[in-house]
């Protein structure tokens, strides 16, 4: 049975996304890592043909997303192929656990792939963060101040400062009152109960979460307001990139502007609108810019001394 799940996520892995870059004799496997607290976390780690690299790049999915999600696969095989180790990995909150678990535990999961890595023998690790995986890369970074991690990039980098956490809900005053509700119900000891936050779009889907969770992510006083978390990095480069028809990022208060007046040391790099203002949610995942997005990534890890 192991052989074939193996052989299942070689061929899974190796064909999720077609590339022009040149194929080189990669290795792909799948990763299980147990937490301190019992929680076991699933990735996938891509090997370059050396079988080994001096620098190894962790990537962080957004909260809907898998390890195994193919604009994530397709960055590991590609970084691989550049001379990288590259891991994919799921925190404790990934896809529909997201609004199961506290935010500053799922952060700090970050911890135990770059431990991974570094007993795979990378010396240096950079933190890729997608969406929501922006925001905990970069708190982990600012909790841990991990010197091992030389520098964090971040694809669809969420940008609202505290005031932008009202952004679901119709109003201030709707969001006032999911607060005091998911309080009230905090205090009866019924934290742990489910209930359903506002589609993140007109028409999407609810999401459900615990009242718990919401207060911790979202409520007044969550420490995951990406603004604040990116001020308080300090001595790394960072590099944000944006696809400006990311619908998802258009309904929360312009990214660019906030972050870069947050930190000095972060590069933000808009791509040129290729879809004539229009809205698409495949530019979240820069669907048909892979290549171009990883040419912007590299060439950036050269200028910092950052190369395999």
């Amino acid at each position: 049975m192991k052989r074939l799940l193996i052989l299942f996520g070689l061929v899974f892995i190796s064909s999720a996304c077609a590339s022009s870059f040149a194929q080189t004799n990669i290795k792909s496997d799948f990763v299980k890592l147990k937490t301190s607290d019992g929680i076991t976390l699933h990735g996938a780690l891509w090997t370059p043909a050396s079988g080994k690299a001096r620098v190894g790049i962790i990537i962080a999915p957004g909260g809907g997303s898998e390890f195994y999600s193919d604009w994530l696969v397709w960055l590991g095989e590609n970084f691989a192929r550049s001379g990288y180790i590259a891991l994919s990995m799921n925190r404790r909150d990934h896809g529909h656990e997201q609004w199961y678990h506290n935010f500053e535990p799922s952060a700090m999961d970050h911890k135990y792939m770059i431990d991974f890595l570094a007993s795979r023998g990378a010396q240096a690790v950079i933190l890729v963060g997608h969406s929501y995986g922006t925001v905990t890369a970069s708190y982990y970074v600012v909790a841990s101040d991990d010197p091992r991690v030389k520098a964090i990039i971040l694809y669809g980098a969420h940008g609202y400062k505290r005031d932008g956490l009202t952004r679901s809900f119709g109003s201030q005053a709707e969001y006032d009152q999911a607060v005091a509700k998911a309080k009230e119900m905090v205090a009866a000891g019924l934290g742990k109960d489910t209930f359903l936050l506002p589609p993140i779009f007109p028409g999407g889907q609810p999401r459900a979460s615990s009242y718990e969770t919401f207060l911790n992510r979202g409520g007044p006083d969550t420490k995951a307001v990406p603004v604040e978390i990116i001020r308080k990095v300090q001595g790394r480069p960072i590099l944000a990139v944006r696809d400006p028809a990311d619908p998802f990022l258009a309904t929360i208060p312009p990214a660019q502007q906030q972050l870069q007046e947050a930190n000095k040391n972060l590069e933000y790099v808009l791509l040129r609108d290729i879809r004539g203002g229009k809205m698409d949610t495949a530019a979240h995942q820069f669907r048909g810019r892979e290549e171009e997005v990883l040419r912007i990534t590299l060439e950036w890890l050269k200028k910092h001394k950052l190369s395999p």
